[in-house]
Formats: C-alpha cells, sequence, structure tokens
C-alpha cells in the first residue's frame, strides 16, 4: 500500500471506533449486567470532553448519547468527512485549505455558544447540530493532510538516511 492509503486507513480506523462507540455505549446500557458497566465507563469517558446535558443530547435505544447534540454533529460528519476525503480531495493531497474557512466556521460555532451564554440569542437543537456538522465536516480536510505531511515528513527525514 501506499504510504498515504495506510495513514489514512489508520485515520478512518480509528475515526469509526471513536465514532460507533457513540452508538454503542447507549446499546450496553440497555443489556445491563457487565455491559451496563462497560457503558458507564463509555460515559464517563466522554464526560471529560463534554458536558452531556440529557436536554441537548439525542437518544439511541432509550439512553442518551454519550455526547450532545453538538458533539454527535461533530463526530458523525467528522466520519462523513473521512470517509468521502478520497474523492473530495485524493489521497495524496497534502494542501490544506484555506484557513479561513475554518475560522469562519469556528466563528459560527463560537457565536452559537456565546450568544446562548450571554442571553443574545438563544440556540437550539438545530443550530447546535449544524454548528456541530459544519465543524466536523471541515476538520479531516486539514487533518487529514496534517497528519500525512507530518509523517511524510519524519519519514523522509529519518527513514531515508
Amino acid at each position: 500500500l501506499k504510504f498515504s492509503l495506510k495513514i489514512y486507513l489508520i485515520f478512518l480506523f480509528i475515526t469509526i471506533l471513536w465514532t460507533f462507540s457513540l452508538i454503542f455505549i447507549p446499546y450496553f446500557k440497555t443489556l445491563g449486567g457487565n455491559w451496563s458497566e462497560i457503558s458507564l465507563f463509555g460515559y464517563s469517558f466522554f464526560s471529560s470532553t463534554c458536558h452531556q446535558l440529557e436536554d441537548r443530547s439525542f437518544y439511541l435505544f432509550g439512553n442518551p448519547m454519550p455526547v450532545c447534540s453538538r458533539c454527535s454533529s461533530v463526530y458523525f460528519a467528522f466520519l462523513l468527512s473521512v470517509i468521502l476525503y478520497p474523492l473530495l480531495k485524493g489521497i495524496d493531497n497534502k494542501k490544506l485549505p484555506s484557513i479561513w474557512i475554518l475560522m469562519i466556521i469556528s466563528l459560527f460555532v463560537f457565536l452559537d455558544v456565546v450568544f446562548d451564554m450571554f442571553g443574545i440569542l438563544k440556540n437550539t437543537f438545530v443550530t447546535r447540530s449544524v454548528s456541530g456538522i459544519l465543524i466536523g465536516f471541515i476538520l479531516p480536510l486539514y487533518l487529514i493532510p496534517g497528519t500525512l505531511n507530518f509523517f511524510n515528513e519524519i519519514r523522509l527525514k529519518y527513514l531515508n538516511h
């Protein structure tokens, strides 16, 4: 396999594991017993990255997902973008998109949070989900070529001597 394809496949595999854990955690909770303990560990793990407010979360199998609607949207859009990356950019593409795209989308997410915090404009399930989808979809377009560039430099510097 080509080096860039190996990096992409590792990236894809990790993303699939991470994202599918969001589905398995609420499912394991329904099974009870040891599965419930695994589920509790999953909820605890994700509590370090998300507030996990149940009224701001999607529900699966009668249980809240281990992250809120914005975070869930980030992760699922991230997975979709990683899957589509070879079609959108090509496996060997090492060029990062303009930083302005990331800045504008990040500003939208930031304003959705800040306006809600200060009572200027209440965010909704829709605005939280859309902001999550936007940032989640765009991030792999930076992270995959960035990761590829990083490992390419290491390979060229240390492995080709």
